[in-house]
């Protein structure tokens, strides 16, 4: 067995809108686990057990299961996007989280976004954009 990488090729079709379903999948997964994760602490945050030292005590919570099961969802959605998109794409574009759980965390859980935080999430929507835009092209001459 070679222990050489393999030779740096785009060996990878144009990706199509079923990886590009996935990421998104994997995304929204991502997006719901560390809202999940939230309100389990929040569940568990009057804790004075010797867990709560640690943060074992989240696990008492059905809010962090939940959070638990969706990452594992993302992880399976993020080894289907990862045999169908090239990894620069896919992973640049796995950001969006970035800018989807703050605003959840906003909408949904009442946090506040400063105005700076404001203009980093336009920045990550700027920036997926700008890494989307050449595959989308591509897809489009094919």
């Amino acid at each position: 067995m070679s222990s050489e990488p393999p030779a740096a090729t785009d060996a990878h079709p144009v990706p199509s809108r079923r990886s590009y379903a996935l990421l998104a999948a994997g995304v929204m997964c991502v997006t719901a686990a560390e809202l999940l994760f939230k309100r389990g602490a929040a569940a568990t945050a009057g804790a004075s057990d010797a867990g709560s030292l640690f943060g074992f005590s989240v696990l008492a919570s059905g809010w962090t299961w939940l959070g638990i099961a969706a990452y594992i969802s993302a992880s399976a959605a993020w080894m289907n996007v990862l045999r169908q998109m090239p990894l620069h794409i896919a992973f640049s574009m796995m950001s969006a989280d970035q800018a989807l759980v703050p605003l959840c965390a906003w909408a949904l859980l009442g946090e506040s976004i400063s105005p700076r935080r404001w203009c980093g999430i336009a920045l990550v929507v700027i920036g997926i954009y700008v890494i989307a835009r050449p595959a989308a092209q591509r897809k489009e001459q094919v």
